[in-house]
């Protein structure tokens, strides 16, 4: 897993805190350490705060996560569906 203490400069996806969480766990699974912007107000209250522009979050990581996150995340984007 790559240190917690890289600069979170790259961002993999943009979307509600539901998404990015689950997008979360996918980075989680493959060892890339993940933020979530916005996380704690977004999970305060999701029927207030979904109609304010904090329901939309941004998940980062490291340079170095970069290129293989945003792969992750387009492999799961174009699965397709359990039946």
């Amino acid at each position: 897993m790559t240190n917690q203490n890289t600069s979170f400069q790259v961002e993999v996806f943009s979307g509600e805190f539901w998404q990015a969480s689950l997008m979360r766990q996918l980075l989680s699974e493959h060892d890339i350490y993940s933020f979530v912007s916005n996380e704690l107000l977004s999970s305060i209250d999701p029927v207030i705060i979904s109609t304010t522009v904090v329901s939309h979050v941004t998940l980062k990581v490291s340079q170095a996560d970069g290129e293989r996150a945003l792969e992750l995340i387009e492999e799961y984007n174009n699965s397709a569906p359990l039946e």
